[in-house]
């Protein structure tokens, strides 16, 4: 596996390749996002219980979504990491943690928000907000532990290692309405239905791929820096290419 990572994931390959595709889709993901919100906030008609504030779900839901996928994406590659050394598995778990932290963030943000004319209050310390908050801190601890330690290769042994302990988190997130008494409703989406009309469901997935497409940019960006710090001399070759 090794030879063929060696082979296909060169460094300036992958350089090259970032630069290629980061605009494109930061401009897909922009325009879908757009599009989406005026949908969401314009066209979408209000709901019969939460009224208007219902609309915050569409940057609620897919926001959720995007910051335990981006986790278990930190977790898959420190364990490739770990078990193979392949660089380009640190560099896409480094890449990809402020782009997690920052949907963590707008999760327990929009939350809040949420909560409000909904709960009465901003913040309760149920199950699935308290291990959200959780996933938040692991992600400050990530980003902090990156410049935490003389040699890049033990900032990236450690990181692995915790990113894949961090990630039992997931399912109890995922799962802590199901296992607790929570102030949180339960999935409104499940394998028997839906509880979200379907005139508002198609929403939400094109909205979480917008999302996708504008995390994509910024990953391909913090990839590009990620290699220019981890091979300084070649700082000048790709420069050319950017």
């Amino acid at each position: 596996m090794y030879k063929y990572v060696a082979k296909y994931f060169l460094l300036e390959r992958v350089y090259r390749f970032c630069n290629f595709f980061a605009n494109k889709a930061l401009l897909i993901g922009l325009f879908g996002f757009f599009i989406m919100s005026y949908i969401c906030l314009i066209i979408l008609p209000s709901d019969s219980v939460q009224s208007e504030v219902y609309r915050i779900l569409f940057v609620h839901v897919p926001s959720a979504i995007m910051s335990e996928l981006i986790y278990l994406f930190l977790a898959v590659n420190g364990f490739i990491y770990l078990v193979w050394r392949t660089k380009i598995s640190a560099i896409f778990l480094n890449s990809a943690i402020s782009i997690g932290l920052i949907f963590t963030a707008l999760v327990l943000i929009t939350g809040s928000i949420w909560g409000k004319p909904t709960w009465g209050t901003y913040w309760v310390w149920d199950a699935r907000i308290t291990s959200t908050f959780i996933l938040l801190i692991q992600y400050v601890c990530l980003l902090a532990l990156k410049t935490s330690f003389t040699t890049r290769q033990i900032a990236d042994q450690i990181i692995s290692i915790l990113s894949i302990i961090g990630a039992i988190n997931i399912p109890i997130i995922k799962f802590s309405v199901n296992w607790w008494n929570t102030l949180h409703q339960g999935p409104s989406i499940t394998t028997s239905g839906s509880s979200i009309d379907g005139e508002m469901l198609y929403a939400l997935p094109l909205m979480l791929i917008a999302f996708m497409f504008i995390s994509l940019s910024i990953f391909l960006r913090n990839i590009q820096f990620e290699i220019l710090l981890r091979a300084p001399s070649k700082k000048e070759i790709w420069r050319d290419h950017g």
